[in-house]
């Protein structure tokens, strides 16, 4: 007896470890309905993994599901299957009360692309949860309007460093001159981490302003490789 739960264990570890297959999207699809919350939640994996756009309409209702995992799991996938049918869903689920599905659909908005989620996700830069911020400025940085850049900004003062790391991240996507003295300003935060991706941002949008303060961490920053950051941005810019 003992060897048979064993061997049903296994079995049930090698189904749930197989790839998910275009063959399986039907079944996938009736699984978002199952009663069991798991069955629904790794459904929503699947099929994101299949990026099949005949899963939208399901995993848009799935983002109403009682279970908040497979809320996020839907989210999630239809970030990867980037269909922009999903956009306003996605948008009104910005509400949820949980956090962890509020920071998969602020990541899956980012996956979008899409302008008109800049608002709403420049709102989510104020979300009680650390997470749900540094996602919301990491998705700003994806979609890239400049509308985001003051609050990107301001979002460099935030408590929390990955906040701060993922918004300067953003502000070197968008490439705007006014994020150029703000960065320069990040150079002295008390985060390391915050300081490389400043170093990184500043060397993509590649303002001359940068020059002398990253001369300056190039030569003075207490981190080894804070300071081959800065030093690389100016051999790549030819400013050095």
């Amino acid at each position: 007896m003992r060897y048979e739960l064993a061997l049903l264990f296994a079995l049930n570890l090698l189904v749930f470890a197989m790839p998910a297959t275009a063959e399986n999207v039907d079944q996938y699809i009736r699984n978002l309905e199952d009663e069991n919350s798991v069955t629904k939640a790794d459904a929503a994996m699947a099929l994101g993994e299949l990026n099949d756009t005949s899963a939208i309409d399901p995993l848009i209702q799935a983002l109403k599901d009682e279970n908040s995992s497979v809320r996020s799991e839907s989210a999630k996938a239809l970030g990867w299957i980037k269909d922009k049918r999903a956009l306003d869903p996605l948008i009104q689920a910005l509400n949820d009360q949980d956090g962890e599905v509020r920071g998969s659909v602020v990541a899956a908005l980012g996956e979008l692309k899409d302008n008109q989620a800049a608002d709403p996700l420049i709102q989510s830069l104020r979300d009680d949860m650390v997470s749900v911020r540094a996602k919301a400025a990491k998705a700003l940085g994806k979609i890239g309007d400049e509308k985001a850049v003051d609050p990107l900004i301001q979002a460099l003062k935030d408590e929390d460093p990955i906040v701060r790391y993922q918004s300067a991240e953003a502000l070197g996507n968008i490439k705007d001159d006014r994020a150029v003295d703000p960065l320069i300003e990040a150079l002295n935060d008390e985060d390391n981490s915050v300081r490389y991706w400043t170093i990184v941002a500043l060397g993509n949008i590649g303002d001359t302003r940068a020059t002398e303060p990253l001369t300056k961490v190039s030569q003075e920053d207490s981190d080894s490789y804070v300071r081959n950051a800065a030093e690389d941005v100016l051999k790549r810019q030819g400013w050095k």
